[in-house]
This record gives structure tokens, C-alpha cells and sequence, in this order.
């Protein structure tokens, strides 16, 4: 989703009173992101109370500090980019594991508030993004850009164009 789109839910993640934190940082440091509207394409939503949780570890070959997905209490949140050179714009995702590996490595349940807020937000973002392309929702002004400028859409295995 472009800009417009994403503002939506960048309000509904304030409002259920949601935390977004940076993936893949310069330092081991975790950031702590104002809004989803920002140059960093993956992030995590989680409560501020489980940010003591969050560890980064260094990737070697990319050079950069980085959240394993299943060690951290939290949704993962990746961003929609618009490749203006290459004519598309790349699909998001949204995803969550009930389950996640805390710092002794064992699997634990998320918090049932984190996994109610999750229910919320998923139903809200059904509910408001209904327009769908190949079965992928895709928010209004997203969809009219992609129609009007003929832009395609990146799954990562498929370029779909409308």
C-alpha cells in the first residue's frame, strides 16, 4: 500500500496503542519508529511493556542488526515499496505467530492481549481493505494509483498487472 493507504493503519496501530520498532538497524540498539510512515520497510508492532524482550543480533553478511521474526513478541509488519524504475510496487505483509522464543530459547505464548489486539487489527484491516487483487487486499488509493498509472504488483514469486 502506498503512503495514503498506509496512514490508515498507522492510525489504528496508535489507537490500539501499538509500539513500532525498526528491523535491520546500523547498531544493536532497538529504534523506536513515530510511525509506519518512515524509510525502514520491516518493523515489528508490539506493546512498549514487551520491548525489554526485543534483542537484535548481527548479520554478518548484510552487515547490520537485525530481530529473528520467532524470537520476538510482537507482529511482523513489512511495507509496501513502489519501485518507480521497475513499474511496481512490492506487497506488504502482515504476519503473527501465536507462539515466539524468549530468551532461554523456549517457546512461550504471546500475551492474550497481544493476540486480542491482533484479532482487532486483522478484523479492521479486512473490513477496510476490501479491494483485493489475486486475492491480495490492497487499499483504495493504492488500487486507483495501480489502475490509472498501470503499475504492477510484486509477490515476490509473481508480477501481477491489472
Amino acid at each position: 500500500m502506498l503512503d495514503q493507504d498506509l496512514a490508515e493503519v498507522d492510525a489504528k496501530v496508535k489507537e490500539l496503542g501499538l509500539t513500532i520498532i525498526a528491523d535491520r538497524m546500523p547498531t544493536e540498539q532497538i529504534i523506536v519508529l513515530n510511525s509506519l510512515i518512515n524509510d525502514v520497510e520491516d518493523m515489528y508492532l508490539l506493546f512498549a511493556e514487551d520491548l525489554k524482550e526485543v534483542k537484535s543480533k548481527y548479520m554478518t553478511n548484510q552487515k547490520v542488526f537485525w530481530i529473528h521474526p520467532m524470537q520476538v513478541p510482537a507482529i511482523e509488519f513489512t511495507k509496501s515499496l513502489y519501485r518507480h524504475k521497475l513499474n511496481f510496487i512490492t506487497l506488504g505483509r502482515i504476519y503473527y505467530e501465536s507462539k515466539y522464543r524468549n530468551q532461554e530459547l523456549n517457546f512461550v505464548a504471546k500475551n492474550d492481549l497481544l493476540t486480542n489486539t491482533v484479532n482487532i487489527f486483522l478484523k479492521w484491516f479486512r473490513s477496510k481493505f476490501k479491494q483485493k487483487i489475486e486475492d491480495y487486499p490492497i487499499g483504495d488509493c493504492t488500487y486507483n494509483f495501480v489502475k490509472q498509472n498501470n503499475i504492477m504488483l510484486n509477490t515476490g514469486t509473481q508480477t501481477i498487472k491489472i
